[in-house]
């Protein structure tokens, strides 16, 4: 076995553990859920079985399979960049509303 075949069935452990752990606590959807769920149970497969990852990247139409999980990698992080740009621009615009409200609610003199 291998230290990449080792640092998957690690990772996946961890990862799965997490997911669980967050799921359990409420805190994500489960699209999410699913996505980590998947990622950790795939990287266990990867570690375990690692010709897998070969066979998986001549299906999609990549000629090594490194080149499929740096794509797949590639696709993952783009996705939650976009989550958090998500969130970011409603915490934005929850801000700009309470401030508004804030700003109208106080009287213009500073008096009470």
């Amino acid at each position: 076995m291998t230290i990449l075949q080792i640092f998957f069935i690690l990772s996946g452990i961890i990862i799965s553990i997490i997911a669980f752990t967050i799921a359990r606590r409420e805190r994500f959807n489960a699209l999410h859920f699913a996505v980590f769920l998947l990622v950790g149970i795939g990287l266990l497969v990867f570690g375990f079985f690692p010709g897998t990852v070969d066979r998986i990247a001549h299906v999609v139409g990549v000629a090594r399979g490194a080149d499929a999980l740096v794509y797949g990698s590639i696709v993952f992080l783009f996705y939650f960049v976009l989550l958090l740009l998500e969130k970011i621009e409603s915490q934005r615009q929850e801000f700009t509303r309470l401030v508004r409200e804030l700003s109208l609610s106080e009287p213009k003199n500073g008096k009470k």
